[in-house]
């Protein structure tokens, strides 16, 4: 009886820890303080061995001039061109806005 109420308990608790929001959906959704959300972006892309020595101080303002049109052109916010999304697993998948993509879409809605 004791190890099923243990059992219960611990069940219990790690159903809340898994109900907490993680930093980074909170920082890609702009739930975050801008410079805290792009913080947390940039960590996240340096865990990958492309982007490890990315350097975030001054990339968006030397993007910015590459995309025609705001708010590709005038945003300060990482998540403005840089997605991530879940897939049905729960695996995140990056996504980058490039420039000639938002060209592309210069006439749609």
């Amino acid at each position: 009886m004791r190890l099923l109420n243990m059992l219960g308990l611990i069940c219990l608790l790690l159903s809340f820890t898994a109900c907490q929001p993680r930093p980074l959906d909170e920082a890609l959704k702009g739930e975050l303080p801008l410079e805290e959300a792009n913080s947390i972006i940039t960590t996240y892309c340096q865990n990958c061995h492309i982007h490890r020595t990315f350097d975030p101080v001054d990339h968006i303002t030397r993007v910015q001039h590459l995309y025609d049109r705001p708010p590709y052109n005038t945003t300060t916010a990482c998540n403005t061109c840089h997605l991530v999304h879940k897939d049905t697993w729960g695996i995140r998948l990056r996504k980058t806005i490039w420039p000639a993509q938002v060209a592309t879409q210069k006439g749609e809605k």
